[in-house]
């Protein structure tokens, strides 16, 4: 038989020219580039004037502590709230990339565009029916997801925050991934290995990140006694509890040394913190934050509230019809760390603040492109998932339009000024430390700034951890200062009021400059004052009558 002979002889269902080898292919294709165009738009919207708005308190604390070396970095980090994974971090990353808000910003950019990588392999993990060949349902779910995700204002908003929200959220979804690669069988040790680095790294994240471990193991061990049928002794034989016990010995393990830090860390919390016990309303308003308002800007009426916690809970009791293994640990990992919120409450712990939530919401948006996926017609599918694409970018819009950082340029803007009319030696006295340590990033001459002290304690949340003893000014130190110019920070407004510095009665108001900042920020309050003598006043009632 000749060569050409045999190559018409070819069977049909070679690999080479399988027809579905081919279409395979083709929608692999496709799924790349859909993917690729989701997190290029989910990169694009997280790095949109990504420093034009001020740092705020926190992201400035953040970077106040890459300012020192490493091992007093890490001390430091342990006299405030929170584990020092993301710390260490943005260190290296600002060793690298520089202190700019626009670099230190992008750390959380990285890890918010990895969450929608993330999502997306989740969706397809647990979603995936082989039966079909193509696996299109969990892709499908994976897709729409990872879109929710990128297009979330609330997933945004904290994509490009310096500080460990991102990084928490993106562990989260990774770490689930691998629990249920580790959970297919056979059992296999290096996939539950692999699982306990990401439980280990989400742990030493953020705090909140125990809830979602214990709801993970929670999840286990409703998996393994369901299997068993609720026979003990057949799952204590079980080759994944073995496995899972082994992990989570060694998770605990690496944990073990940051454990008296953490109980310091708790004390503090219980004894002096900003936050307040949770209730019913917060738990409603909650749905409302994360989904329309991702600022909080303002208290929504109760009228919004409810209604934003019945969609939310019709949206779960939907979920939960025909629950299967996927949707029944997205129910638990969406609603299980408010409910361990709820129950810390109980116990003088009150930590409910709406961007501790960022972890339970990715699982909402999952659950959201589940039940979308539900629908069985494609067009009316494709309909409602457009229409909420839609409601997602309108929402972000929405977002923008209220930030008007156009307007409010905050400590950047007040530094700025600073920078131009402060003459060189001349003292900055800050009122509070929600602006010192912002203005202290956007200085670039940071000599001679102070944050006042009236000589009593100030409260860890303060962000005590990051202060040395040069950067506070006691009144007799002010009394004593030598510069016959003195600029001073106020603050107005925001949610913690009006706060001023108790300069001497002699100086004398010479100007003052306003630089607006978000709602509950707050505005900086610039003022220059003489302080040769003169009739001073009251510095408060003397900033009411300035221009």
């Amino acid at each position: 038989m000749s060569s050409s002979t045999k190559l018409h002889t070819q069977p049909s269902d070679s690999p080479a020219l399988s027809p579905r080898r081919l279409y395979w292919q083709n929608d692999l294709r496709y799924i790349v580039v859909t993917l690729t165009v989701i997190i290029l738009a989910g990169l694009a919207l997280r790095t949109y004037e990504l420093s034009a708005r001020s740092l705020w308190f926190d992201e400035a604390f953040a970077w106040r502590l890459t300012q020192f070396p490493f091992a007093e970095m890490i001390q430091c980090v342990g006299q405030d709230n929170h584990p020092p994974l993301y710390f260490i971090l943005l260190k290296a990353w600002a060793a690298v990339f520089g202190d700019s808000a626009f670099a230190l910003r992008s750390l959380s950019v990285l890890f918010g565009v990895l969450t929608i990588l993330g999502t997306y392999l989740f969706a397809v993990e647990v979603f995936d029916d082989k039966s079909d060949g193509l696996r299109k349902r969990g892709q499908g779910i994976g897709l729409l997801a990872a879109a929710f995700v990128a297009l979330s204002a609330f997933q945004i908003r904290y994509s490009w925050e310096m500080r460990m929200y991102a990084l928490a959220t993106a562990l989260a979804v990774f770490s689930s991934w691998a629990l249920f690669r580790a959970l297919r069988p056979p059992s296999r040790l290096h996939r539950w290995l692999q699982y306990g680095i990401f439980a280990l790294l989400l742990a030493a994240t953020h705090y909140y990140a125990l809830f979602t471990l214990a709801a993970q193991a929670i999840f286990v061990a409703a998996v393994l006694l369901t299997q068993a049928e609720w026979n003990f002794r057949t799952v204590l034989r079980n080759q994944h509890f073995r496995h899972a016990l082994l992990t989570a010995i060694l998770v605990m393990l690496a944990c073990l040394p940051w454990l008296p830090v953490f109980l310091h860390q708790r004390a503090q919390v219980r004894e002096t913190f900003w936050t307040h016990p949770v209730t019913r309303w917060d738990a409603a308003e909650l749905c409302y934050w994360i989904f329309v308002a991702p600022e909080a800007f303002s208290s929504a009426p109760r009228s919004v509230q409810l209604l934003s916690a019945d969609v939310c809970l019709l949206g779960l009791y939907m979920l939960w019809r025909k629950a299967r293994m996927a949707e029944w640990y997205i129910l638990w990992s969406a609603t299980a760390p408010l409910l361990f919120c709820l129950l810390a409450s109980e116990f003088r712990l009150h930590v409910f603040t709406p961007r501790y939530f960022i972890i339970a919401h990715v699982f909402l948006l999952i659950g959201l492109a589940t039940l979308v996926w539900r629908i069985p017609r494609r067009l009316e599918r494709n309909i409602v998932a457009v229409v909420l694409l839609v409601f997602f970018v309108g929402i972000y819009v929405d977002y923008w339009r209220d930030l008007d950082i156009e307007h409010k340029p905050g400590a950047q803007g007040a530094a700025a000024f600073l920078q131009e009319q402060r003459r060189p030696g001349e003292p900055v006295i800050v009122c509070m430390p929600r602006f010192y340590f912002s203005l202290l990033h956007y200085a670039k001459d940071r000599r001679d700034y102070h944050l006042y002290s009236d000589g009593r304690p100030m409260p860890h949340h303060y962000g005590t951890a990051a202060m040395i003893p040069e950067d506070l000014i006691t009144d007799e130190q002010l009394r004593t200062l030598r510069s016959r110019r003195v600029w001073v920070v106020d603050m107005a407004g925001g949610n913690m009021g009006f706060h001023a510095v108790p300069v001497p009665s002699e100086w004398v108001v010479k100007e003052r400059r306003v630089f607006s900042d978000l709602v509950g920020v707050g505005d900086v309050i610039v003022l220059r004052y003489d302080t040769s003598g003169g009739t001073g006043g009251n510095p408060a009632a003397e900033e009411r009558r300035s221009p």
